[in-house]
């Protein structure tokens, strides 16, 4: 996860997996270096070059080194063998609606089982919400437009919350797309001409169905 967000991960063992021999072997931000854990001046030389330190071991003295040394040093750390001494929680992460939503959900280290089930619910109510995905797929349409005939953010924010007011009951009345996304490029209309531009309602339902959610 971490790799993925574009961080370099180092990672300090006796000896590793061949899944993540094979991943370093093919990504040189994944560096691993092949050392006891328990060297305590080895230890500080790469926790000073981190940001994060992750604990996962399963001998308590080197955790409790690690821990110390990061602490020392005022690194944030995530144990993965004591919650109360985590302060970067890794939660379980989903999505819906093709990425375009993310879901994060942690049980800050009490029980990942209770976790991983409560996020695959959370997502399955997500994608069982019809009316939620509507509501997604007109503002996510909405934001580039409004960005490109509003550049002044503090004049859009107020835009997002008028529209919402607006499609909420075309949506729960069950209105198609294209209906709702005219409501909402008449709104726009006024809201721009009354900032000085000058574009079509026409214009403006072109642009919002041509955006991809």
């Amino acid at each position: 996860m971490f790799r993925n967000a574009g961080a370099t991960v180092r990672v300090i063992a006796k000896w590793f997996s061949p899944r993540l021999a094979e991943a370093a072997s093919k990504d040189p931000g994944i560096e691993l270096i092949e050392a006891d854990a328990g060297d305590e001046k080895l230890l500080e030389k790469h926790i000073m070059w981190a940001d994060i330190v992750v604990i996962a071991t399963d001998n308590e003295q080197v955790n409790s080194l690690v821990w110390r040394i990061a602490r020392q040093h005022r690194r944030w750390v995530n144990d993965a063998t004591n919650a109360e001494r985590t302060e970067v929680v890794v939660p379980y992460m989903g999505e819906v609606y093709s990425g375009g939503l993310k879901v994060a959900v942690t049980s800050e280290g009490r029980t990942g089982v209770a976790a991983r089930n409560a996020l695959q619910k959370i997502l399955n109510c997500l994608e069982e919400d019809k009316e939620l995905r509507t509501l997604y797929e007109v503002m996510a349409r909405l934001k580039p437009v409004l960005k490109k005939h509003i550049r002044v953010a503090k004049q859009r924010i107020p835009v997002y919350y008028e529209v919402e007011e607006i499609v909420k009951p075309l949506i729960e009345e069950g209105k198609p797309l294209k209906e709702i996304l005219s409501a909402v490029a008449k709104h726009l209309e006024n809201i721009i001409r009354s900032n000085g531009g000058n574009v079509s309602r026409e214009q403006l339902l072109q642009e919002l169905l041509g955006t991809q959610a």
